[in-house]
């Protein structure tokens, strides 16, 4: 999964489990301490997502990400809503039963499981963009609207051809700072030893050429369109 599609998917998932989760504490008398921790951590998750990952990764983010920030906003309230019945409930009469050992291993598979997802996720690209021949920026300017662009990137070598996000906000220049120290700039994408990178009449793939024979074709996101080159890097791997 893309980097930026990943964090896009916590953002959601995390928002919508805010209903499902409020409701629970409300209606049940148990599992408050697991209710809270678990609140606690998913609102610093959304924070974070939402405020800090895209600009530490330099991901490019479009308008989408206001509809994820007034989301995950509702959502947050949600949490701190569920955690204050949680609190309330706590100064009642209650049972005194210690978590189990199962509850606390539930309790940890929904804390670590967005971080090991994105973590994942955020490992991958940067092992694509550091083991790669070629990396290649390039931007989309759609019909040309108000937050109708898109700056997309490939990394590139003999055995894969693949879409990634980190680092190109703003474009080949934001990208330089991941890169391994051996690199050469690319400013051409038809000047390129070995390699022939073009993109189909109708922009609808990415077509990869070593030494005149085809090794990649990969289909480009139907939202990329009107596309030109932006700058690249030869990596001496």
């Amino acid at each position: 999964m893309l980097l930026k599609s990943c964090l896009y998917f916590i953002l959601i998932v995390l928002s919508l489990l805010s209903v499902p989760i409020l409701i629970y504490s409300i209606k049940n008398k148990r599992n408050r301490k697991i209710v809270k921790i678990i609140n606690l951590f998913y609102i610093i998750y959304l924070l974070i997502g939402i405020f800090i990952l895209p600009n530490i990764l330099e991901l490019d983010i479009g308008f989408e990400m206001l509809f994820l920030a007034f989301i995950a906003i509702i959502a947050v309230i949600c949490y701190i809503i569920s955690m204050i019945v949680c609190f309330q409930k706590s100064k009642k009469p209650k049972e005194t039963t210690p978590l189990s050992t199962k509850k606390l291993l539930v309790t940890l598979l929904f804390v670590i499981l967005p971080v090991l997802l994105f973590a994942g996720s955020l490992l991958k690209e940067y092992y694509l963009i550091t083991n790669s021949d070629l990396i290649l920026v390039y931007k989309s300017k759609g019909n040309g609207g108000l937050g109708d662009s898109h700056t997309f990137a490939y990394a590139i070598n003999e055995k894969h051809c693949e879409e990634t996000s980190l680092g190109i906000s703003l474009g080949n220049y934001s990208l330089v700072r991941y890169l391994p120290k051996k690199t050469q700039k690319i400013n051409n994408v038809n000047n390129i030893s070995d390699y022939n990178i073009t993109l189909d009449e109708n922009h609808h793939y990415i077509l990869v050429y070593k030494n005149n024979k085809l090794i990649h074709k990969k289909r480009l996101n139907s939202l990329y369109f009107n596309i030109s080159f932006d700058g690249g890097f030869y990596i001496n791997n």
